[in-house]
């Protein structure tokens, strides 16, 4: 059974209403229909729009068919941009690249999954490795709590690899919040760029 918190609650979200949103979050496959209205629209046959559909996959570019999008900041209680400088010398160009230290971006990034599997707990969503700022790997971190976030990176620091943290909590500025995932550039745009790459 889903577990409810204080954010949920505050939205008068039930038992009943985070299990329908974890089933809504789950991976759909497109009807017939919607096959067959993606076709219409972009003149091309159902076969030909499923295989771009399978194609795009393969390449990794749309990784689900079909989800809903649910925003984060109205149901987790613990949701935070975390900034953290590592010991290491800067400036960073990638997970692959060594530095005296011996180790790598990607090993400081395997510790943080070692950690959560340790504790039993999943609350880093994305990681990035970050260039030409002081700190070395940005985090975004949703957790049930604060006090499931904060055992979490002092446990982390207890490792001994963290100089510092810094952590952000987003807030919902008046009524003009609206959770955006990242868009898909328009056709025009796309066009205009092209010709430019390949002019």
């Amino acid at each position: 059974m889903p577990k409810i918190w204080r954010k949920a609650i505050e939205n008068e979200l039930d038992e009943k209403d985070v299990e329908l949103l974890n089933i809504l979050a789950e991976e759909r496959k497109f009807t017939e229909g919607e096959i067959k209205d993606f076709a219409k629209k972009l003149t091309i046959s159902p076969l030909e729009v499923n295989k771009r559909i399978e194609a795009l996959k393969k390449k990794k570019i749309l990784l689900e068919d079909k989800v809903s999008v649910i925003d984060p900041m109205k149901i987790w209680d613990g949701y935070y941009i975390v900034l953290v400088k590592a010991h290491l010398v800067p400036p960073i160009i990638s997970e692959h690249v060594k530095f005296p230290t011996g180790w790598r971006i990607e090993n400081y990034l395997e510790r943080l999954k070692k950690r959560e599997k340790e504790m039993g707990i999943k609350i880093i969503r994305q990681a990035y490795c970050l260039q030409g700022t002081e700190y070395d790997i940005l985090l975004i971190v949703s957790a049930l709590s604060q006090t499931d976030y904060a055992e979490f990176m002092n446990e982390l620091t207890k490792e001994g690899w963290i100089e510092r943290v810094w952590s952000y909590i987003p807030v919902e500025f008046g009524n003009n919040w609206i959770f955006d995932p990242m868009e898909v550039p328009s056709v025009e745009v796309f066009r205009e760029r092209a010709k430019r790459f390949k002019g």
